[in-house]
């Protein structure tokens, strides 16, 4: 058994090509050198048979704007702070669990770990910490703040 190996096809080279790129993306080329190189998709371009018309394009440009804010809101989702781990927590301890295992993974500095551990132990420390960070985040929080919310917008349009 012989096995073949197939020439391999030879690019078609296009000498007369001018590409102008001043008002958005022209390009220029020899009709015959289509025909001959590329006979299928001149075939294409020249039949008019599988036409479609397009009657009118409509830009949504707003919308898309307003979803490329609203994931760069997506922010806490994707690298949450100190503060949104001990928005979640009902005791000092559990704050205090946290900032530990925080700085054993190096994700906050001594300083830091020190000043939220200070604040924390004072008289309704935690209390006031979570309520100037933006208040305690209950169960299903992140459910009820992006996903409950993107799909009110879909019903929407």
């Amino acid at each position: 058994m012989v096995i073949m190996n197939p020439k391999p096809k030879e690019r078609p080279e296009f000498k007369s090509i001018q590409i102008d790129d001043k008002d958005g993306l022209n390009i220029s080329y020899n009709k015959k050198e289509i025909i001959k190189n590329l006979p299928h998709i001149a075939d294409e371009i020249t039949k008019h048979d599988n036409m479609i018309k397009i009657n009118s394009v409509e830009y949504e440009i707003e919308e898309v704007e307003k979803e490329e804010k609203d994931l760069s809101n997506l922010e806490e989702l994707i690298d949450p702070s100190v503060l949104d781990f001990i928005r979640r927590c009902t005791t000092n301890k559990d704050a205090i669990e946290i900032l530990d295992y925080l700085l054993k993974r190096e994700e906050i500095s001594k300083d830091l770990f020190n000043s939220y551990k200070k604040e924390i132990e004072k008289k309704d420390g935690l209390k006031n910490l979570i309520k100037r960070s933006g208040g305690f985040k209950n169960s299903g929080y992140y459910l009820r703040k992006y996903y409950f919310q993107n799909q009110d917008k879909k019903k929407k349009y």
